[in-house]
């Protein structure tokens, strides 16, 4: 009998050992080490990492990946010089054939947030972090008269299918007719400090361009994060990171115009992260549609009376943050957000279950007599809760 128990141990322990780490991958994403051919690290990013993939580093120089390690998840670049900043006098006369003062958001993984201000780094429910960051940048885009279209569904799981599925709402969007679409995130690696920066003396988190390199509109979608990035660089130096354009498509080929923002990372102070909004909110301003920098006499007004974002912006402490905030920071106290632990250990009692039945058959030779023993061995371990106590 006890040979039969340690073969059991062994058997779930082995299931187990094959179960957790596919748990463990899905919370955290898998992270990415981008390494020059010399040996030096550049940067980690929360995507897979191909092939052929490009990288745009704070400084303009152009990277691209020629070798990749799955095992290790590094990948070597080939640096392959420098791409060209576009001065800022360009926007100025860049936007004048557009229609409508409008841009759209929307969240692919809708269930991306912070653990330092939400408790947990994902929320699988209606509301999440980074559906804050979302409303914040677009109350900041508001104050300079833009008009926002959010599209604040859920797409989960978080998992390879979430573009297919929010393909939906992007289209939704450009049937608006937006000059610009913006699919907000957050990046999954561990290093915090890799985000942090300070702009005109406020500490805050760097911006992260993605672009899709898979579609018809790839290279236009990379230069318009190429205007991004050229204007922030030229009014709030430090603020966007960098461009990492990737092997998928993020639903770029339905528009020029969009690019993927990662607002820090999952290990973030939230605050840091809300504080970037209003600047990256000047900058699609500015490379939109040409506005000046800076902010509003309403806001200006508000910033001089201590109020740290315009009226319904979703920022920590404000007394004007809409009810949707609150759905989010219930995750601080565990009323939500737990939905993916309590997959996970379902995956494990089926585990245990299967375990148990494999088992019984292997090692008394067959089903004969089966129901009888699990039911002797499920009292035995429950004290006789349940199953069939045995008589002596």
């Amino acid at each position: 009998m006890r040979k039969r128990m340690r073969a059991a141990l062994l058997t779930l322990t082995l299931m187990l050992a094959l179960l957790l780490p596919a748990v463990r991958a899905e919370e955290e994403g898998e992270v990415w080490t981008l390494i020059t051919q010399d040996g030096q690290t550049l940067t980690q990013i929360g995507t897979v990492v191909s092939k052929g993939d490009e990288y745009v580093a704070q400084n303009n120089s152009l990277y691209k990946v020629i070798q990749v390690d799955p095992q290790k998840k590094e990948a070597v670049v080939q640096e392959m010089g420098q791409e060209t900043a576009i001065s800022q006098a360009f926007f100025e006369v860049r936007r004048t054939a557009q229609n409508a003062k409008r841009v759209g958001l929307y969240c692919t993984h809708s269930d991306e947030s912070y653990e330092s201000g939400d408790g947990a780094s994902s929320v699988d429910s209606g509301w999440a972090g980074i559906h804050d960051v979302a409303a914040t940048l677009k109350s900041w885009l508001e104050d300079k008269d833009v008009e926002v279209l959010f599209d604040t569904g859920t797409f989960l799981p978080h998992d390879a299918g979430a573009y297919r599925r929010s393909r939906s709402a992007m289209t939704d969007l450009v049937k608006q007719g937006p000059a610009a679409i913006f699919d907000i995130h957050r990046d999954g690696i561990p290093d915090a400090s890799q985000y942090e920066t300070t702009v005109d003396g406020e500490k805050m988190t760097m911006v992260r361009l993605l672009v899709g390199r898979s579609n018809p509109n790839s290279q236009e979608n990379k230069q318009f994060a190429m205007q991004l990035k050229s204007v922030a660089d030229e009014t709030y130096p430090g603020l966007v990171k960098d461009i990492f354009i990737g092997k998928g498509n993020y639903n770029q080929e339905l528009m020029p115009d969009s690019v993927l923002l990662e607002f820090g990372t999952h290990v973030s102070d939230k605050e840091q992260v809300l504080a970037s909004t209003k600047y990256m909110a000047d900058v699609i301003n500015m490379t939109v549609f040409g506005g000046p920098a800076g902010y509003s006499k309403k806001a200006q007004a508000q910033e001089e009376s201590a109020a740290p974002a315009p009226s319904g912006a979703v920022t920590p402490g404000s007394s004007a943050a809409p009810s949707v905030t609150q759905q989010s920071a219930r995750t601080a106290t565990g009323e939500s957000g737990g939905s993916g632990v309590w997959v996970a250990i379902a995956w494990i009692v089926g585990v245990v279950v299967v375990g148990f039945i494999v088992f019984g058959v292997i090692a008394n030779g067959g089903f004969g007599g089966f129901g009888e023993r699990v039911k002797r061995f499920s009292s035995e371990v429950t004290g006789g809760l349940f199953g069939k106590r045995p008589k002596s």
